[in-house]
């Protein structure tokens, strides 16, 4: 395969780091933002409104176009006030809470819109919060959060709507049917409006009261019954257990502390690594946890035993690291994350200065997920996965960690069967006896949509990998058919076998 080998983690801490040196400025004083507290009671005849005006992500799609997100991120709104200007209930709906424009009071009072859900704009009125449509495993939402553009600064505590990390925590998260789910930085609630749907109590936590604020308004524009507890990370939930925690939590790595959505506020790396250590206490027995992190890769250690060495003995983990960037490349993201401008010099280069005293030498980005062992003895596996990856892959979590228990138990005295979804590619040249293939490559479809390269002897195993028949058995006939000892076949084959099934071509 040419993907390389997952890497078992060695034990060990990471190294702490000093004291953090302070950004040379304040962040800005927070404008005036709603208070979602102030909007709950009206939820429902706002969700009526959305009801009847035909609101739906498929319906704003075909309305706004393929390209709104790019315009709205560019706060190009000519192209979708053209598309907007008939005056129908979902076009003014679109104009509040997409937009985020003034319409008219009458267009507002038709389209059902309550008056304590508008504020004044210009010669009219404009939508307190946004709405954000979300579609995630068949399942469809809608998220309410503070008003944002473009051109306008984030605020401290402001609660922003889904953006990629939320997807990419939904993405994996497995959604098999569970007792009780914890959504830990809970934000505007995406997460716990999708766990909802699965699960039968939902907790959200979040420091920021306005978050806490938020996901109870999702929640109530949903429908949807959600314990959300405003407090640091497990404080509201001291010696409760759950069946599943999801988080997508403060990972940013930086000297400041200004955005509460985004800036964990410890030294480096420890929020994250605190977060991993005290989470199996909260997951019952068998269960699993999902979270984003940031961890550093600093000269003179290995970043990936790291973040390996976060997680305790009574747990087995999995490490899906996504990116890993330069110091220079993540300050930039995040100071146009949060649109500093004017002071994105001054920060730059005190950002720089705080990894360069710490010596870090690029920070890495990714999905760190969890199993609660019934014993000790845990194990963590690392894969770097910077391919493209389906839109839905959670179920790949639980997946992975039996795969696991599967190959501690030894390949060949299982029934594999090749997983639905993979298709092998062949390209090869005409010869004087025909077409000679030259290469094969293995790719999945769905999942982590991993590939590779395989041989002859390989591609003829998997085909008969159907589950009925223990690889043992296969790896038998194989050999004779290509002249082979069993152990030369094996030595051959099996290094290769192990691997598809640590990327889930094969599965018990």
């Amino acid at each position: 395969m040419q993907r390389p080998p997952a890497i078992p983690c060695p034990s060990g801490r990471p190294t702490r780091l000093g004291s953090v040196a302070p950004v040379p400025a304040e962040p800005p004083t927070p404008s005036r933002l709603p208070d979602p507290q102030e909007l709950l009671a009206d939820a429902p005849l706002v969700w009526a409104a959305l009801g009847t005006g035909g609101w739906s992500a498929t319906a704003l799609d075909d309305l706004l176009g393929p390209t709104a997100r790019g315009h709205l991120d560019r706060d190009e709104l000519a192209p979708l006030l053209r598309r907007t200007d008939g005056g129908s209930p979902l076009e003014v709906l679109a104009r509040l809470f997409v937009l985020g424009v003034e319409v008219d009071l009458k267009q507002a009072r038709q389209a059902g819109v309550p008056e304590t859900w508008l504020v004044p704009d210009g010669f009219g009125v404009a939508a307190a919060v946004r709405l954000q449509p979300v579609v995630s495993g068949g399942v469809e939402v809608v998220v309410a959060h503070d008003p944002h553009r473009a051109s306008t600064r984030v605020e401290s505590d402001q609660v922003l709507g889904v953006g990629a990390a939320s997807t990419t925590l939904a993405a994996a998260t497995p959604r098999a049917l569970v007792g009780r789910t914890l959504d830990l930085g809970a934000g505007s609630g995406i997460q716990s409006l999708l766990a909802e749907d699965h699960s039968s109590t939902v907790v959200a936590t979040d420091s920021n009261l306005r978050a806490t604020g938020y996901t109870r308004l999702s929640a109530a524009l949903n429908a949807r019954q959600v314990d959300a507890r405003t407090g640091d990370l497990f404080d509201p939930v001291r010696g409760e257990l759950f069946d599943l925690v999801v988080s997508n939590p403060p990972f940013v790595i930086g000297p400041g502390s200004g955005y509460t959505y985004r800036d964990g506020g410890r030294n480096g790396d420890d929020l994250c690594r605190d977060l991993v250590a005290r989470l199996p206490r909260h997951l019952v027995e068998g269960g699993t946890a999902v979270l984003l992190a940031n961890w550093l890769h600093v000269e003179g250690e290995d970043g990936d035993d790291r973040v390996c060495s976060w997680f305790p003995p009574e747990v087995d983990g999995w490490v899906v690291q996504r990116e890993l960037a330069s110091p220079q490349d993540y300050i930039t993201a995040w100071l146009r994350d949060s649109d500093e401008r004017e002071r994105f010099d001054p920060m730059y280069d005190a950002w720089l200065d705080w990894f360069a005293l710490r010596r870090v030498e690029a920070v890495a980005f990714g999905v760190l997920t969890m199993r609660r062992r019934r014993d000790g003895g845990g194990q963590v596996w690392l894969d770097d996965v910077p391919q493209p990856v389906a839109p839905e892959w959670g179920e790949q979590v639980p997946a992975f960690f039996d795969r696991q228990e599967a190959l501690s138990r030894g390949v060949l005295g299982t029934a594999w069967r090749l997983r639905d979804d993979v298709r092998l590619h062949q390209v090869a040249e005409r010869t004087a006896d025909g077409w000679y293939a030259t290469s094969q490559v293995l790719q999945q479809e769905q999942g982590l949509r991993w590939s590779g390269g395989v041989d002859a002897y390989g591609a003829t195993l998997l085909a008969g990998c159907d589950g009925t028949r223990r690889l043992g058995e296969l790896l038998s006939v194989l050999a004779v058919s290509a002249g082979l000892s069993e152990d030369e076949a094996a030595d051959q084959v099996l290094p290769v076998v192990e691997r598809l099934v640590e990327q889930g071509f094969l599965v018990p």
